[in-house]
């Protein structure tokens, strides 16, 4: 069985389209497969479109709804933790976007190719051969750029992209970490703290290429404070490795 956690505020539209691909996608590949929404109470009904899906589907989807908006770091903890719970029999929990950048049928092969290897982390890449941005602004991937070479040198972790979203991981070497994640708004943070923790409990990570589409609606939600909070944190963990 396969769990995909996806976070979710103001995606409607997106979930409308997504669900519906990823599950087929999944279940055509021979995957069991559960779409988990996290839902920090989105105005524009994101939690009852994706309910409508599973309830005309018979299944395949549930919906986990918070109070207000509590940011991505924790919606992906709490988001795991449901999902280590409720289906103990999955054997991975995938993360993933609900904005479109994230192809489904990628999710297949990365799956197909965590199988193949024995990989306990599989992260779709953009930055390793095969992999890339459509039409991703300048800006946006010199911001990407610059993080990820930040979070090398504060992790030594030798990935290409470690602020990657669009991850599939062994529930079991999930259950190592979990709760060792601390409560983060920002999603940069988690995505780096997150691949940290799981190299630290000699998890075999490996990288599978990603073509990084186009949001297909809304607006992206990176700002200020996150870019602030991530370099803080990158320069606090590349401190506390050197003292270990």
């Amino acid at each position: 069985m396969v769990v995909v956690v996806i976070p979710t505020y103001m995606e409607a539209e997106n979930v409308r389209w997504l669900l519906p691909r990823l599950l087929d996608s999944l279940e055509k590949a021979g995957w069991r497969a559960l779409a988990l929404i996290v839902d920090d109470s989105s105005p524009d009904g994101t939690a009852e479109v994706a309910e409508e899906i599973g309830s005309k589907r018979g299944g395949g989807v549930e919906v986990l709804r918070r109070p207000k908006k509590l940011g991505i770091g924790s919606a992906y903890i709490d988001g795991f933790r449901h999902a280590l719970m409720r289906h103990p029999w999955a054997k991975y929990i995938c993360e993933m976007d609900a904005d479109g950048s994230h192809p489904p049928e990628t999710l297949v092969k990365m799956l197909e190719y965590a199988e193949r290897l024995g990989a306990d982390v599989v992260v779709a890449s953009r930055y390793i051969e095969g992999g890339g941005w459509v039409d991703g602004s300048l800006t946006r991937v010199l911001i990407s750029r610059s993080a990820n070479l930040l979070a090398r040198i504060s992790t030594g972790i030798k990935l290409s992209d470690l602020t990657s979203g669009f991850r599939a991981i062994r529930a079991e070497s999930l259950r190592k970490v979990v709760d060792k994640l601390t409560e983060l708004r920002s999603g940069y943070v988690f995505q780096v703290q997150l691949l940290y923790l799981l190299s630290r409990a000699d998890c075999k990570i490996v990288e599978y290429p990603l073509k990084f589409m186009p949001r297909r609606s809304g607006e992206s939600k990176l700002g200020k404070n996150e870019i602030i909070s991530y370099a803080e944190w990158c320069v606090k963990t590349f401190f506390r490795r050197l003292l270990d």
